[in-house]
């Protein structure tokens, strides 16, 4: 996001046109976040590459000027940026803050401490990086989440000014140096969408072009055009931003060779100046204008308002509430222009501004520290088992080797892993989802107990299934490489026994490969049907070494047994839920399963593999499944997975495979 540079001091500098695309910008990425399940702009994220154009060419345009006339001072520039970013920020930082410690549960406030401690240093972006991921938590429950791009907007202010004032005191081709590193950077980009698109998306050097972009044409300022091609240019940009925010959608390769939509939209928009049809008639409107001023403050207050409305009904705020978080962001954006950022940057006493605001959000990332080491200060509630038991269970990791596993192999991309426990002669491969890796303990147990027999493997991919032939092009594209590296190690290895736990879901953008056909897994018969024909096939490959066998549907539910659903929210608070002893029926949570357990039973059935059932062991063999264990301990750290102090003592559906 990029936070504007109000020219209006600079009286013949001030273009009304700029703070109006600020404002498409913005209300881009508004709606686009706000009315997630109405897709009116499934592309509205272009809206933060806009905002970079804005501001590269802007603010390079500030320092061109003033390295010309001798009057450029880092002290100064940086003095500005903090008076123009530091004030409504902090005022944000402090109110998600203090909020989250209303509502939010010990293991919530302490990433939420961690947020506000990383944006305060303007290092989201890194921190979202190195979490991204199948396991990561939800977006939805990041109310800092939108700082990313402020912390790659920053970065590139740390280093920009000065490099530029070195340039030109070495008389260096400014032109030659702006092109060679925008054509650096944009090259990261491509290789970055073809190969790790989260690195592509958070990382500062895949980005700094669009900023580049910007300051390119902040310093060819003599680019003269007819009026006729100006009006031309404008009507193409703006048509190139709004097709990018209509098309668009958030499983795309972004940004990548996409980017280059909007880029060059928004550069066109600048390029055709102020006086062009659509910058003078649309652009320099006083609405427009008046919404792109407030556009920092409504970027900042946006995000944690509908993350806040999240976590507190556990869904998506409904249209009627959407429009009123809408029009609440807006409020909150004018009263901090108003109020905060006005006195700050234009009252008297620049330099004492400047230094409480500094200290501000000093202060601020400490307080983000504390909460985030003291892991959500769970002195907040009263004293609780319930609540100190079922915070416990969210914070069991989901998807991670145990510490006797030895790690073969790991894919950070897809976050695909290879693992080893065991010494025995027999070898036994287990592979599947991440639903299979959270047996892993059960494992880990035998060992520590001596009883483990055999050679362990764990081949698994976070929602990949082991079938050949499925294509997805989302963050799970190198699945189709699970199923292959299983049948390579059961060669190699001279495995003995497999277990598979491939189970079919409907899923958009994912494909299976059937007799030369290229069939969607979008829920259709046809799909479902080649899936376990490929399964089919599959299972009689590794017949040919293997004895396999295939686990059935596990129960799960991301209600009834997600500890994380078992608080109730409220605008002023959080408490545990009265219901939380209702045990779920068997049957129900069984028929999830029906048909995906129908297909494996036909597969079985057809090549000899033997079925494996996990139900008794979670949920016993009454008619009813308890979410609690022991002492009213949770079974599911999420609903889905198994925490680790469950499956140690009471998965013994793989023991006679194992000891």
């Amino acid at each position: 996001m990029t936070a504007p540079i109000n020219t209006t001091t600079l009286a013949h500098n001030y273009r009304p046109d700029i703070d109006g695309l600020r404002a498409v910008a913005v209300l881009s990425v508004v709606i686009f976040h706000a009315f997630p399940n109405e897709a009116w702009l499934p592309g509205g994220f272009i809206g933060v590459d806009v905002f970079f154009v804005i501001s590269g060419y802007l603010i390079s345009k500030i320092l061109f000027g003033e390295i010309e006339q001798h009057r450029f001072s880092l002290a100064s520039f940086y003095g500005r940026r903090i008076r123009r970013i530091f004030p409504a920020l902090a005022v944000c930082l402090a109110a998600v803050l203090a909020y989250g410690f209303v509502v939010l549960m010990p293991s919530e406030l302490a990433q939420l401490g961690k947020q506000v401690f990383l944006g305060a240093g303007f290092l989201s972006n890194f921190a979202l990086w190195s979490e991204s991921g199948y396991f990561d938590r939800a977006a939805t429950s990041k109310p800092l989440l939108h700082l990313w791009s402020l912390g790659i907007e920053e970065q590139f202010y740390i280093l920009w000014p000065p490099l530029l004032w070195i340039a030109l005191k070495l008389k260096a081709a400014i032109g030659r140096l702006i092109i060679g590193l925008l054509m650096a950077s944009f090259a990261v980009n491509i290789a970055l969408s073809l190969t790790d698109t989260s690195s592509d998306f958070y990382l500062p050097v895949s980005r700094f072009w669009e900023l580049l972009a910007g300051a390119a044409l902040a310093w060819r300022r003599d680019i003269a055009l007819k009026a006729g091609l100006k009006h031309l240019i404008s009507l193409a940009g703006i048509a190139a931003i709004l097709v990018s925010a209509r098309l668009f959608t958030a499983d795309m390769r972004f940004p990548g060779w996409l980017a280059l939509l909007p880029v060059a939209g928004s550069a066109g928009i600048i390029l055709a100046g102020s006086n062009a049809f659509v910058n003078r008639t649309i652009l320099s409107n006083r609405v427009a204008v008046s919404v792109g001023l407030i556009s920092y403050p409504l970027y900042l207050w946006h995000w944690p308002l509908i993350a806040f409305s999240y976590v507190i009904r556990g869904k998506p705020p409904t249209s009627f509430m959407a429009f009123g978080i809408v029009i609440a962001s807006l409020l909150l954006a004018w009263a901090t222009y108003r109020f905060i950022e006005g006195p700050v940057r234009f009252g008297s006493n620049r330099a004492r501004h400047t230094q409480i605001a500094a200290a501000c959000v000093a202060v601020l990332g400490a307080c983000g520290l504390a909460v985030w080491v003291a892991a959500g200060v769970p002195q907040r509630f009263p004293a609780s088992q319930d609540l100190e038991k079922l915070n416990a269970a969210t914070l069991d990791v989901i998807y991670a080797p145990t510490n006797g596993m030895n790690v073969l192999e790991y894919d950070s991309r897809g976050h695909s892993m290879v693992a080893q426990i065991g010494q025995g002669a027999r070898k036994v491969a287990l592979a599947g989802n991440s639903a299979m890796f959270h047996y892993g303990p059960r494992l880990q147990q035998l060992a520590d107990e001596g009883l483990l027999a055999v050679r362990a493997y764990f081949v698994t991919g976070p929602a990949c299934p082991l079938v050949p032939g499925v294509i997805t092009r989302d963050e799970f594209a190198n699945c189709a490489h699970v199923a292959n590296r299983l049948l390579e190690l059961v060669q190699k290895e001279k495995v003995q026994t497999v277990v598979l736990g491939p189970h079919y879901w409907p899923r958009k953008n994912a494909f299976i490969e059937r007799e030369g056909k290229s069939i969607p897994l979008d829920g259709g018969d046809e799909g479902r049907r080649a899936f376990y024909a490929n399964l089919e096939d599959y299972v009689r490959q590794l017949q040919l070494n293997a004895t396999v066998y295939l686990v059935l549907g596990a129960p799960q539910s991301l209600t009834g047994l997600n500890p994380q659903r078992m608080v109730t929210r409220g605008v002023t608070g959080v408490r545990v839920e009265t219901n939380v002893d209702n045990a779920m029926r068997i049957a129900d949570l069984r028929a999830v399963y029906a048909q995906p357990d129908a297909d494996l039973r036909a597969v079985a059935e057809s090549t000899g593999a033997k079925l494996l059932d996990v139900f008794p062991d979670v949920c016993g063999n009454g008619e009813t499944c308890s979410a609690f264990f022991g002492a009213r301990e949770p079974k599911f750290t999420d609903g889905v997975h198994l925490r680790p102090v469950f499956a140690r003592k009471h998965l013994h559906f793989l023991d006679f495979l194992l000891m």
